[in-house]
Formats: C-alpha cells, structure tokens, sequence
C-alpha cells in the first residue's frame, strides 16, 4: 500500500509530472547556506610549518644556550630557528606579524651592536700600544681598563636588546602564561647579568695589570677573566629553561592554528 502524503499534500496522481523542487525534499525556506569551505592557501600552510620548526629550534637554543662552551651552538641552533620565524612572519595574520618584524628588528640591532663592540674594542686596543725608544711594547693601563669596562657595560646593554627581541618574537603567539613566562625570563636575565657585572667589575683591574706588567702583552689574564664571566653565566638556566617554557607553549599554539583560516 503508497504510503500516504504529509498532512496538507495532494496525493500524487499516476502519470502526473513529479512536483515542483522543496515540496518533499528540500529544506524549509528561509535557512541561510552554509558557509562556504575556506582553503588555506599553499605559501600560508608552507610559512606555518617552517615557524613550527623554527621555533622548535628556538627551544633546542635555549635549552643548550646557558651550558658554558656549549652556548655557542645554542646560540647557532637559535640563530637558525630566529630566521625561519622571521620569514614566516606572515603566517598567523597581520597582528602576530607586526610583534615578529619588531622582534626581528630588535634582534638585528643586537647584532650589529654586537659586531660593533667587538670592533671598537678591537680598535681601542690597537691605540692602547705604545713603542718606547728601546722597542718595548707598552700598554697605557688605565685606557685599556676603561675600555674594557666599556665593553662589558656595551654586552650588558646588547644583552637587554636581545632579550626583547626573545620576549616580543611570539608575542603575538603567546596567552596570559606565555607572556608571564616570557617577561619573568626577561627580567631574571637582566638582573643575573647586572649581578655578573658587579662580581667581574672588580677583577678588571688586575687582569689589566697583569696582562700589560711585561713588555710583551699577555692575554692569558683576560681570557681567564673571559672564562670566569662565562662560568658565572650559567647561572642564566633559570631564564633560559623559562624562555624554552615560554616558547615551547608558543610551537604547541602555532601547531593549534596551523589549519585554522582565521589567522590568515
């Protein structure tokens, strides 16, 4: 037996042409459409998974960057993960983009700071050498022990930069907790490394005496006073576990957002 129409409908007649389309089958009117599918484009899903990887990188760096005589391939394995951040700058919108350019800046300007300190070290050094009458090599003491304390101020200050550059890299990545840990890494740094100032400050002098006491200059006492202040820096752990933390929560958002088409 036909199953018999919904309440309200003609019965269909034999032979008779099927009814008109939404009588039966199809939605009531006035619903909206769904909304239409959003593709991810190709470079965007591309830049998403190279600042994945960057900043896992980024997180090896900080994890080995406090370890003395390690710290410099930390500082390479950073240096590689900073770049893949910065060329995927576009990848989550145009607000964590505008933090990963002033993060970017800020780092390029450490670095320039960096090889301008070295420089100008280098250059004052060279001027502290004097030739007496009888061929002896001379230092002028006093000069090199204020421009050796200038150098140690100047890696202080370089520092800070750099550290701003760590803090607002992911910012635009970054929750409430993030943040906290990204500001409390910050402000540990600073004040380890202007404790480490003050414990080396004092030894300056007579690492300058000792070096220029000869008429050949010795650098065995400055590069034991070098060694001392890269011992006293590990004490910086407690900011750089905080900072691969901080930036380990940064990765696991950006992989949350990796298929999401509102950050495009």
């Amino acid at each position: 037996m036909a199953t018999p129409p919904p309440s309200g409908m003609p019965f269909p007649t034999p032979g008779a042409p099927p009814p008109p389309a939404g009588v039966f089958g199809a939605p009531p009117a006035g619903l909206p459409p769904p909304p239409p599918e959003v593709i991810i484009p190709a470079n965007v899903t591309a830049d998403r998974n190279r600042a994945v990887t960057g900043l896992l990188l980024l997180v090896i760096g900080f994890v080995l960057g406090w370890i003395p005589f390690i710290s410099i391939i930390g500082s390479l394995i950073s240096l590689i993960g900073i770049i893949f951040v910065i060329l995927s700058r576009k990848a989550y919108g145009e607000s964590n983009r505008r933090y990963v350019v002033t993060g970017g800046v800020l780092f390029l300007i450490a670095i320039l700071a960096t090889i301008g300190l070295v420089i100008g070290f280098a250059v004052a050094l060279i001027g502290q050498v004097s030739t007496t009458t009888s061929g002896a090599v001379t230092f002028h003491t006093s000069a090199l022990k204020t421009d050796l304390t200038a150098l140690f101020i100047g890696i202080a200050v370089v520092g800070i930069i750099a550290g701003l550059s760590q803090v607002v890299l992911v910012y635009g990545l970054s929750d409430r907790t993030t943040r906290i840990l990204l500001w409390t890494g910050f402000v540990t740094s600073v004040v380890l490394s202007v404790l480490v100032f003050f414990l080396i400050y004092p030894e300056v002098a007579t690492a300058v005496s000792q070096a220029t006491s000869g008429t050949k200059f010795n650098p065995a006492p400055i590069s034991s006073l070098e060694t001392q202040s890269d011992l006293l820096g590990a004490t910086k752990a407690l900011p750089s576990l905080l900072f691969a933390w901080a930036y380990y929560r940064a990765r696991a958002e950006a992989m949350r957002r990796t298929n999401d088409p509102n950050y495009c």
